[in-house]
């Protein structure tokens, strides 16, 4: 199955967040090198395929393709952690490149009816601040104009993951928690979402009263997300479901469109 390239930005950044916490100068643990294995095993199988098809763009997607074998040839000789960083910060360039130099036709166009001229702003605005999280957006949409898709945890993901890169981004970790009265969530390890939205919106002067619906917005993606995404374990035909869950994850893009417009200030 196919998977966007907000997706697969995302698992990247995920394998650069493990190799950072590699305490030797080589990677030996196996379960790392399968990690990193299976991304180029990913890129090949549900990303090529489907995201990269550019003959104007023949060489850059050759140079990816490279990179991704010597990542293979590395998770087999025990690479060293310099090589396997230097490695996946070129590949996330030239993906970038690669995909926003695809885009033919203007924003405007690529986007349906069902979205509106905010969504561009949102996308304009994050390709600025946060290219990925723009990317994540941008492909939400244009999966949610397919009305046939089996299954509709892509666009899900790539909403909560847009909007989790842009508050990580607006909110530091390290920010959040050492701000004053800051106090974790019970069973969790670090701030919520809803909380970097309280440490945004304070910081920027907003009252209570205006800050509580963002805050709620938030909170209630990811209980959608959630009761979403165990809802596909569950359920015995999801063909069956497929317009149900397609309702489901735009209920979701409003709510990312609200809290995104807050956050970045878009009227």
């Amino acid at each position: 199955m196919a998977i966007s390239l907000g997706e697969f930005l995302a698992q990247l950044d995920r394998a650069k967040k493990l190799l950072n916490n590699v305490s030797g100068a080589q990677v030996h643990a196996d379960s790392t090198r399968t990690i990193l294995r299976n991304l180029a095993q990913d890129y090949f199988n549900q990303v090529r395929p489907s995201h990269i098809d550019d003959a104007a763009q023949d060489e850059r997607i050759k140079s990816i393709d490279v990179d991704m074998q010597t990542l293979v040839e590395l998770c087999h000789v025990r690479g060293s952690v310099k090589k396997y960083k230097a490695l996946l910060a070129r590949i996330r360039k030239e993906l970038i490149v690669l995909d926003s130099r695809a885009i033919a036709v203007p924003l405007q166009s690529r986007i349906s009816m069902e979205s509106n001229s905010v969504d561009v702003k949102i996308i304009e605005t994050l390709k600025a601040i946060v290219p990925s999280a723009a990317l994540s957006y941008e492909q939400a949409l244009s999966d949610l104009q397919q009305s046939n898709r089996l299954s509709w945890r892509g666009p899900a993901t790539d909403l909560r993951e847009s909007l989790r890169e842009t508050l990580d981004k607006l909110a530091p970790d390290s920010d959040v928690t050492s701000s004053t009265g800051f106090k974790l969530e019970p069973n969790t390890t670090g701030p919520t979402m809803k909380q970097k939205v309280r440490f945004i919106l304070k910081n920027r002067g907003a009252a209570k009263n205006a800050a509580a619906p963002i805050e709620d917005a938030t909170a209630t993606i990811d209980e959608l997300l959630g009761s979403f995404v165990r809802s596909i374990y569950t359920r015995s035909n999801i063909s069956t479901h497929t317009p149900t869950n397609r309702s489901e994850v735009l209920r979701v893009r409003d709510l990312v469109r609200v809290a995104m417009s807050e956050l970045l200030e878009i009227s």
